[in-house]
């Protein structure tokens, strides 16, 4: 259950508008003049010609505001999220190290594991696959996925080298960003052990389709899209999927899989 502190400082973001002082959920941040989101920089990323918004192409280094794992009650109030938090070019190459019963994996590989301080465990291994997806307060099959699916795919890939992070794109009411409450609300009612965002700039409206829920795989290694849906991910064993087989919301997890495996 999340744990946040509650500040009597009125936070205002862009696009998000201004909070009540009973309902800010978060720190006094500093955030870069005229922007919504706090400023990343120096921060390491691929260095690709053609990172863009499409299958294929390595997805832009967005920044975030968010809780980065609501579930743990030592990270108390919001975190700076960047995509490059998970940027992994090592990742199948320590993971193969470690499956050999090597002692000497994270000295060969030190970027394959969270740095010291970091939100997500130092020395944890960084994940090699990534679901990004789309979300919002108002949106019933939203409120569906994260009750009955994300959970337990994130209890299942999470040790095995997969991670999530989610965007509330909106709050209660459609076209109003999703405020710091929201988020905190969101975690209070759903187990979210993942990192939760808001989504003031309207990034990932850029990368997911305008369907709510949607939803995109990234190989960390490269920090390539690899698959995207519109709508929320299916099991390819349930009832959906045995009815609509060809459905690529029935593709997700085993896309999924499969970047975890491998980075070919």
């Amino acid at each position: 259950m999340l744990r946040i502190g509650l500040f009597g400082t009125l936070v205002c973001l862009a696009a998000v508008g201004c909070a009540d002082t009973t309902e800010n959920m978060g720190p006094d941040l500093a955030f870069v003049d005229g922007q919504g989101q706090l400023e990343v920089a120096g921060v390491p990323y691929p260095g690709h010609a053609d990172i863009g918004k499409i299958v294929g192409t390595a997805v832009p280094n967005w920044p975030f505001i968010g809780f980065a794992n609501s579930e743990n009650a030592s990270l108390p109030g919001l975190q700076q999220i960047a995509l490059s938090d998970f940027y992994n070019p090592h990742g199948y190459e320590y993971a193969a190290c470690l499956k050999s019963g090597a002692t000497d994996c994270v000295a060969k590989f030190p970027d394959a594991v969270f740095p010291a301080l970091s939100h997500y465990g130092a020395g944890q291994p960084k994940p090699r696959a990534l679901s990004v997806g789309k979300s919002a307060v108002w949106c019933g099959p939203c409120n569906a996925e994260a009750k009955l699916v994300l959970p337990g795919k994130a209890k299942a890939y999470l040790p095995k080298g997969g991670q999530f992070i989610v965007g509330l794109v909106d709050g209660p009411t459609p076209g109003e960003s999703a405020t710091y409450s929201d988020l905190a609300k969101w975690t209070a009612k759903y187990e979210v052990a993942y990192p939760l965002v808001t989504d003031p700039n309207g990034f990932l409206s850029e990368l997911l389709p305008p369907s709510l829920p949607s939803n995109a795989i990234v190989r960390t290694s490269d920090m390539r899209i690899v698959f995207v849906i519109a709508g929320a991910p299916n099991d390819a064993d349930g009832d959906v999927c045995k009815q609509y087989p060809k459905e690529e919301s029935c593709h997700y997890w085993s896309e999924f899989e499969k970047v975890l495996a491998s980075g070919n």
